[in-house]
């Protein structure tokens, strides 16, 4: 009698099924918001078993803790680790007229223009994180809040800045703006194109009002 060759066992692969869990979290909190997401649910789109999700989030609100925190990495990646290849370049983004400012606004031109880009291509995700960052008691526990204040702060300490800049009043301002205006894109907008026409618009106006109000450098032209 020919032996019975033994089923292979298939090969654990814990982080990748966190990744999984994620990923549909991250759909579900996007599609209809926290309250429809449950961990259940979740395993269900994640293509896995209830007992399996269980052993990586007790909870939904750990699971809605560890999305916010995903997507604070996802920003911070998009916004200030441009790489080469990155999905949101800026050098074909911003205006002439910016050539002859210091390098520091540069970098504050270029992070905008990815904020502007990213939030419009990922608004619903972006709003429930802003709603998060905002209820919580120590924001700067938020990986993306802490680097995108300290880089307020640089600039506001710097000699390109006008005295007495509220640095936290500033930040909420400026997030406040850039995580609502897709609201705005998502009912005016009819193409891909049209989007990030959008976003680019947005992203120059930022930088528009911070050289006339935030900075003491001002730009020679209208931007």
């Amino acid at each position: 009698m020919p032996q019975t060759k033994p089923r292979e066992r298939r090969k654990r692969d814990p982080e990748g099924t966190r990744i999984a869990i994620l990923d549909a979290a991250q759909t579900i909190l996007a599609e209809d918001g926290a309250e429809a997401l449950s961990v259940s649910r979740v395993a269900n789109l994640a293509g896995v078993n209830r007992g399996t999700a269980y052993q990586h989030f007790l909870a939904k609100e750990d699971l809605i803790e560890a999305t916010m925190s995903r997507v604070s990495h996802q920003l911070l990646e998009a916004v200030f680790e441009e790489k080469e290849g990155s999905v949101y370049p800026i050098e074909d983004e911003l205006e002439p007229d910016l050539q002859h400012l210091p390098d520091m606004i540069k970098r504050m031109a270029g992070f905008t223009m990815r904020m502007a880009l990213y939030t419009v291509d990922n608004p619903d995700i972006s709003r429930i994180w802003l709603f998060d960052l905002l209820s919580k008691k120590d924001p700067k526990e938020d990986v993306f809040y802490k680097r995108f204040l300290q880089a307020i702060e640089r600039l506001a300490a710097s000699d390109v800045s006008a005295p007495d800049i509220d640095v936290e009043a500033l930040a909420v301002l400026m997030l406040s703006g850039f995580f609502l205006w897709p609201v705005w894109v998502d009912s005016h907008a009819k193409s891909k194109k049209m989007r990030k026409q959008m976003a680019q618009r947005f992203g120059n106006e930022v930088l528009r009002l911070t050289l006339n109000g935030f900075l003491a450098v001002k730009s020679p032209t209208p931007l």
